[in-house]
């Protein structure tokens, strides 16, 4: 009975060692915890800080809204991304099958861009194919721009749906098809924010530095480019650091300035040397357009009611604050074209007619 009791003690105290064995190795058990360091990202000064707003709070309009077209789940599982070209021809990222899919202004289903999800194990696939499409861009005559920074590749579209891939250096997980040149913007990390590189993928500029101890910090500055065609450049706005950037497509700075709630950078959480972002509350910037002189930002601030949604509008030229609206529900991404404004919720794609009060 005794040499019974023995051996079943054995085997529990074998048991044990091995499941504390694993347990050390899976991460169950630690000697200690990880070091966490918060840092506070910093602007940098002088002439190169980004300038406030002359006003200190907002100023709004009154504008009417008329809804016009929904595209919900009946024709997209998993909206992400809406962008509109010249001619209100409405592309939607689906993350249910990793398509770009086109839809007419009354919105019927046009095209379908891409083959899908690329096969397991980190294979580039076809040309057509993604890991993880992050943003893409359109052209005002129907280019298409995807950016997929696991495969290190922009995938470029043309009206037709032909595919073919575009190797920028490095990764990019933003992208702005401006005239005859793409503007990247790489993971947040290093002193040169942007990229430019010529429609056949070779490097031409690179440049962007807006904090201080970019290099380390850069996780700040996550957020996103929109491409200014016409005036041949691109804006950036920062989703946590409140603080939006115009360039030309030649890297030369045209104005850096605080949105108009400016809120406060968001510290960086330094765990065991990697580097995390620390939200600082509402997201200063989801998403932008440009019509004519006008930078449109979708703010996510509060408008005082769960059912709506802040839009600023600024000047592209000189980021200087104009006036605020509300829009009609509360939404993820907001693309405004001439008289319309394309909206992405939980609901799908909303398209509004809009207009000023008079």
């Amino acid at each position: 009975m005794l040499k019974f009791l023995r051996k079943d003690l054995l085997l529990v105290l074998m048991v044990a060692v091995v499941f504390l064995s694993l347990s050390y190795a899976i991460g169950y058990v630690s000697d200690h915890s990880p070091t966490t360091t918060e840092l506070q990202p910093a602007f940098l000064g002088g002439e190169l800080a980004p300038k406030t707003q002359a006003v200190a709070s907002r100023v709004w309009k009154d504008h009417s809204f008329e809804k016009s077209l929904v595209l919900d789940s009946a024709a997209l599982a998993d909206p992400r991304i809406v962008r509109v070209d010249d001619h209100g021809n409405i592309y939607v990222l689906d993350w249910a099958d990793f398509k770009v899919k086109m839809f007419s202004p009354d919105g019927k289903l046009l095209k379908a861009f891409g083959d899908g999800k690329a096969p397991e194990g980190g294979s580039d696939g076809s040309a057509g194919s993604f890991i993880n499409p992050t943003a893409f861009s359109v052209e005002p005559d129907g280019e298409l721009w995807v950016c997929d920074p696991l495969q290190r590749k922009i995938t470029h579209f043309n009206p037709g749906g032909a595919a073919q891939a575009v190797k920028p250096q490095g990764e990019a997980y933003r992208v702005a098809a401006v005239g005859d040149v793409l503007v990247t913007m790489s993971p947040p990390g290093g002193d040169s924010l942007f990229k430019v590189y010529n429609l056949s993928g070779e490097p031409l500029a690179a440049f962007g530095k807006i904090i201080e101890d970019q290099s380390g910090n850069g996780i700040a500055l996550d957020g996103n480019i929109i491409g200014d065609t016409e005036g041949r450049g691109f804006v950036y706005g920062g989703r946590y650091m409140g603080v939006m950037a115009g360039y030309g497509a030649d890297g030369a700075q045209r104005f850096v300035v605080q949105t108009v709630d400016a809120p406060p950078p968001p510290k960086v959480l330094d765990v065991a040397g990697k580097r995390k972002i620390k939200p600082n509350g509402t997201r200063a910037i989801l998403s932008m357009s440009i019509v004519g002189d006008k930078l449109y930002i979708l703010s996510g601030s509060s408008a005082g009611g769960a059912a709506e949604s802040v839009m600023d509008v600024y000047d592209k030229r000189d980021g200087s604050y104009q006036f605020s609206l509300k829009l009609p529900m509360a939404c993820k991404e907001a693309v405004v074209r001439p008289g319309y404004v394309y909206t992405l919720g939980d609901g799908g794609v909303t398209v509004w007619r809009f207009g000023q009060k008079a």
